[in-house]
């Protein structure tokens, strides 16, 4: 897998376990008072945010991405479905590799 793979696909899972957490874990948790779904889900969002945030920044080093690159995947990281659109935003800018 390439870096440039690699970066997507963890903008994608932490934007999806995000999407779980918020539409969710969080619900259950007030509307069906289950505590464990956050409980569950939180630490694992958590450990894919710190991932992706690996990620990001070893890709910045290797020079995939700049630092306004690297302001943007961070931000959208932290707003619901922004994770997709920075998903998006990569498929179009990263080099596409062929074969």
């Amino acid at each position: 897998m390439t870096s440039e793979q690699e970066l997507r696909y963890a903008a994608f899972v932490e934007a999806v376990t995000l999407a779980v957490l918020v539409c969710f874990a969080m619900p259950l948790k007030r509307l069906a008072d289950l505590p464990a779904a956050t409980a569950i889900l939180g630490p694992i969002h958590g450990a894919m945010f710190l991932f992706f945030v690996w990620i990001v920044i070893r890709s910045w080093a290797e020079g995939l991405i700049n630092g306004l690159g690297v302001g943007r995947l961070l931000v959208g990281a932290m707003i619901p479905f922004g994770g997709f659109i920075n998903e998006r935003w990569l498929r179009r800018q990263l080099p596409q590799e062929v074969g």
